[in-house]
């Protein structure tokens, strides 16, 4: 915030304040005061405390959350008329919320529990922006690329939820604000992996905003600056993985991003992703992983990545677009990481089912 910035905002405060004094001043006002709020009447100055206290842990209060998800979901999915581009495949989304005092824990910090209602929202916003298109083209028919099943499949086609996991950087403080920057990380056979991360509210200012173009030239821009430690103003970062199903049938990720037109063609000396994926478990072991271990898939993509022969034809894409080889380093570079998160599916099979345990403890007295 700037000087001039600042001057402007101690003015207004010093105004309101003033202008409340004044007004307190006056009987007949503190009169209506009482009058219409109560406090005189008996447990009047209760039933005011309760309504501040509700308006501070208004994040918390019942329905709220699906109040919270539901309006991005609806606005994405009905009501938000551009669709995504290909230039902004791995741009992210941004939501913006606060550290209500419920959420607090005993340390008077946000609790580690509360960070993953901010990241369903945030992930709402991204998944409507990202799958609106596909969706609509799925539902209304449009089978093609489809395995047979899915042409005998009546059932609709559904986004469903993986697994989510957060790395906890540094602790938010009361009534702090922040913003979750949620995007597209990568995709493999069966899952689509997003990354989210939450920061200090004003740590970064974009200078495009692709779907709200009404906000591009306003306020003040903050770019990082030359060596700034961006990780300084994480409160922590998320993954999370999607599955888009019909029925008991997986659609391969590469099917819906392109049936939303955000991916450049595949060269065709480059084999495709299988576009079927069986829901059957392996024995024992959990669900088999995309590749055999993180230490194969690292050598994998570091070896794409340095192959000249991987894309031989000479790609050209229109401006601001990525090329397919573009955005092939991106998904390989985001699945590295992604696959070490998709193995701790192993850890189903640690389950201890033995017959002798610890205790048994309920959430109260019983």
């Amino acid at each position: 915030m700037s000087g001039a910035q600042r001057i402007q905002v101690l003015g207004a405060t010093l105004t309101l304040g003033l202008s409340g004094i004044a007004l307190a001043m006056i009987p007949s006002f503190r009169e209506a005061i009482t009058r219409y709020t109560g406090i005189s009447a008996p447990g009047g100055v209760w039933r005011i405390l309760a309504i501040f206290f509700a308006l501070l842990s208004i994040k918390s209060l019942p329905f709220v959350w699906h109040f919270r998800v539901f309006k991005n979901l609806i606005w994405q999915f009905k009501l938000q008329p551009i669709p995504l581009a290909k230039s902004h495949l791995f741009a992210p989304v941004i939501t913006t919320s606060h550290n209500s005092i419920s959420e607090c824990d005993y340390n008077f910090h946000k609790s580690n529990s509360t960070y993953f209602a901010d990241l369903d929202v945030s992930r709402a916003a991204f998944v409507g922006i990202l799958l609106k298109k596909s969706l609509a083209r799925l539902n209304s028919g449009d089978l093609t690329g489809l395995p047979e099943e899915a042409k005998t499949n009546k059932a609709s086609y559904i986004v469903a939820l993986g697994g989510v996991g957060c790395v906890f950087r540094k602790e938010i403080p009361p009534l702090a604000k922040y913003e979750v920057w949620t995007r597209l990380l990568s995709w493999d056979h069966k899952w689509i992996y997003l990354v989210s991360h939450i920061v200090k509210r004003g740590a970064k200012k974009p200078s495009n905003y692709f779907l709200q173009s009404w906000r591009n030239g306003n306020g003040e821009k903050r770019p990082m600056k030359e060596g700034e430690d961006k990780i300084k103003s994480i409160y922590a970062t998320s993954i999370a993985k999607y599955v888009v199903k019909k029925g008991r049938l997986t659609i391969a990720p590469e099917i819906v991003l392109r049936r939303s037109d955000l991916l450049p063609e595949r060269p065709a000396n480059q084999p495709a992703i299988p576009m079927q994926v069986s829901d059957t478990p392996t024995p024992e072991g959990g669900e088999k992983p995309y590749m055999s271990s993180p230490e194969n898939l690292v050598a994998q993509v570091m070896g794409q990545l340095r192959s000249e022969n991987m894309f031989d034809k000479k790609e050209e894409a229109k401006k601001g677009e990525m090329t397919w080889k573009e955005v092939e380093a991106k998904r390989l570079r985001g699945l590295e990481i992604a696959q070490h998160f998709d193995g701790l599916t192993a850890l189903h099979g640690e389950w201890n089912t033995d017959d002798n345990v610890i205790g048994e403890y309920g959430d109260f007295f019983w």
